[in-house]
């Protein structure tokens, strides 16, 4: 995969991360939990309930609450949830280190383009050209979930992953993927996942500031900002069968692919 990950600046999130660690972990409220006294389950949303547990890894920071039935419901994003969730899911946790330098580590191995249109020297070897590297896919990490979070504020649109009800892996497969182009507002109707979109673009175009000659053009840019795309549509699949994943092995997966 060539031009794949594009990536940033590290250093001063280190003292961020293992706090985070302790956020995306902390249990769902049970508040809901105990005043349900009905048979069947509600949500705050207005959407069916999801089918899976609450105490899923790959939603450490979706605000679910735990209905009478074992399935979750989520409330519409407040302008302070939401900003939870950015910052939970961009800085405040161990993944704004580890992903960026398993990224860096790939892009090292495999530089993109070919001789004489290849990177140069300085971004392919030693420790300076690690830093470089782990600099852009740290650039890129954060104005994309920057976009992300700022498009879906303007245009009221959930950033929580909603679960197919279905049991079927196809089903829940293309459920997944389909959430990438079509997810859900904050009072739960479907609707194009903008936010998407546009934090792929700003992934993706990001390197066009500090990114070597030759790699600065649109079409570089676009080819970064698909890849981008299909990284969220990966993280949504992830989401999908992450109760169905090993802990230890959702644990790698998360370090180095959040």
């Amino acid at each position: 995969m060539r031009n794949v990950f594009s990536l940033w600046i590290l250093a001063a999130m280190v003292q961020l991360s293992c706090f985070g660690q302790e956020l995306t972990k902390t249990p769902a409220s049970p508040s809901t939990a105990d005043s349900a006294t009905s048979s069947q389950s509600v949500t705050t949303s207005g959407l069916p309930e999801d089918p899976k547990p609450s105490d899923s890894s790959s939603k450490e920071a979706d605000p679910a609450v735990t209905t009478t039935t074992g399935r979750t419901a989520k409330p519409a994003a407040s302008k302070g949830s939401r900003l939870s969730y950015y910052m939970t899911e961009t800085f405040l946790n161990p993944t704004v280190i580890s992903a960026p330098a398993f990224r860096a580590g790939l892009l090292m191995a495999n530089p993109p383009g070919k001789a004489p249109d290849a990177y140069p020297r300085e971004w392919r070897q030693g420790a300076e050209a690690f830093g470089r590297n782990y600099g852009d896919a740290f650039a890129s990490r954060v104005s994309a979930h920057t976009g992300q979070f700022l498009a879906g504020a303007m245009t009221r649109e959930s950033p929580y992953y909603a679960p197919s009800a279905s049991r079927r892996f196809f089903a829940r497969s293309e459920h997944a993927i389909v959430f990438t182009f079509i997810d859900r507002s904050n009072s739960g109707r479907p609707m194009p996942a903008l936010s998407n979109f546009i934090g792929a673009g700003a992934g993706g175009f990001v390197g066009n500031a500090y990114l070597p000659a030759g790699f600065r053009d649109v079409t570089h840019a676009g080819q970064r900002a698909t890849i981008q795309f299909g990284s969220f549509a990966a993280a949504n699949l992830f989401r999908e069968f992450a109760p169905q994943i090993p802990r230890p092995l959702q644990i790698a997966i998360s370090l180095i692919g959040r």
